[in-house]
């Protein structure tokens, strides 16, 4: 099987749902999916266990950024959401330092489920992050 060559290094993420652009962030965490597994046990067969799959389970999806002039639109936005709560799609796209698309995911069912802002620390010396945090029901690899 041909390698590949290494990948460009991500420098950050789109995201959109609904088809409304919600911007670039710089982290993303909870993209994954597990599977719970029930252990079938069969009499008199001593040697190993079967293992039957029952459900997927999908992580939240969390998205990192710093704050920005234009933040308070996100964060209501995210009040919106969570008053008037509906399944959107969403799609997930890691950029590369030229801004092209190396990856993009499908996402179904989303729905933001928090939003956090920075820790106000004027004599910390870090930069003032936001984070938005969805729950979703699958995803799709597009790209």
């Amino acid at each position: 099987m041909p390698t590949e060559p290494d990948a460009s290094p991500i420098n950050q993420f789109s995201l959109s749902i609904d088809g409304e652009d919600l911007g670039l962030f710089t982290r993303c965490s909870g993209l994954a999916l597990s599977v719970e597994v029930d252990e079938v046990v069969e009499g008199g067969v001593n040697e190993s266990a079967i293992h039957l799959n029952t459900r997927i389970k999908y992580a939240p999806l969390v998205v990192t950024r710093a704050v920005r002039r234009n933040s308070k639109d996100l964060c209501q936005w995210v009040q919106k959401s969570v008053s008037e709560p509906s399944l959107s799609t969403g799609q997930i796209a890691c950029l590369d330092q030229k801004g092209s698309e190396l990856a993009k995911w499908e996402l179904r069912d989303v729905m933001p489920v928090a939003w956090r802002g920075p820790s106000l620390d004027a004599a910390g010396g870090s930069i003032a992050m936001e984070e938005i945090e969805f729950v979703y029901g699958g995803f799709i690899r597009k790209a």
